[in-house]
């Protein structure tokens, strides 16, 4: 691998969001095929956690702010390498 190459790696945003809106999150997310995956953590205090990898990083936090200015309560708590949980 090249140095300018990046090393595909898995990484994870835990977000906090209005309970009403995890199912609208993750249908915007999962349109955009291969962007990311939602995973529910709590429901009932709307705790998400969207995977995805280090080439989309730049798309999925466009796809946040894009989702923040349409009224859509989210607040990124985390944003890491994944730790290998689903």
């Amino acid at each position: 691998m090249e140095n300018n190459e990046k090393e595909m790696k898995s990484w994870e945003y835990i977000i906090q969001t209005k309970k009403e809106h995890i199912d609208f999150i993750n249908k915007i997310i999962e349109a955009y095929d291969g962007l990311g995956n939602v995973r529910t953590l709590d429901n009932q205090n709307g705790l998400i956690k969207i995977l995805t990898n280090s080439y989309l990083l730049d798309d999925m936090d466009k796809a946040i702010e894009t989702l923040k200015q349409k009224n859509i309560e989210m607040e990124v708590l985390e944003k890491r390498e994944w730790l290998g949980v689903l």
